[in-house]
């Protein structure tokens, strides 16, 4: 009986070899897994700022009001430069650029990124929000760009340019 079981188990020696090879293959995968990740996250951050400066300027021209994007650390109000935690879009009736209590939030997006960081350089008048006009819809005095830097590639580094049109425009940035 003792023969027996001898022969169904493993060695020692078999079980550190394979210990060590799934090993040295998980320390080759990891910093392909961590690059795959931060493209994930590149990926949802470029939708994002693409659907909220369409959702942004659409609600300006919808509701004839002054819409603000800015960076929330609560979902709530406004926070400087706060943008890897959360954004909240909210129609600024008393062009403030903060939340009053009588003022609707449109959207609200919990961002937490973990793979890189996301500054907003705006405009003089507007250097720490985006204000869309409700005339036009337009980010007339609040152009400027979203800055995604990466923690993991540099090639993943990007800068979303917001001009005078409101018109979108992404490219590759040396952070």
């Amino acid at each position: 009986m003792y023969s027996y079981c001898k022969e169904q188990a493993f060695t020692l020696v078999e079980l550190i070899v394979t210990i060590s090879i799934l090993t040295i293959l998980a320390t080759l995968a990891f910093p392909s897994y961590l690059n795959f990740k931060a493209k994930q996250e590149l990926n949802h951050i470029t939708a994002l700022i693409h659907t909220l400066n369409q959702s942004a300027k659409s609600n300006a021209v919808t509701y004839h009001s002054i819409i603000v994007i800015c960076s929330s650390t609560n979902a709530t109000q406004c926070a400087n430069d706060q943008w890897n935690t959360g954004i909240i879009m909210f129609s600024d009736r008393n062009n403030n650029q903060q939340v009053d209590p009588d003022e609707r939030i449109h959207s609200v997006v919990d961002t937490q990124l973990k793979y890189g960081s996301l500054t907003w350089d705006g405009g003089v008048t507007s250097t720490k929000v985006l204000t869309f006009q409700g005339d036009t819809g337009l980010p007339r005095s609040s152009f400027g760009s979203f800055y995604y830097c990466s923690q993991h590639a540099s090639s993943l580094h990007r800068r979303f340019a917001l001009p005078k049109t409101g018109l979108l425009r992404v490219e590759s940035y040396a952070c």
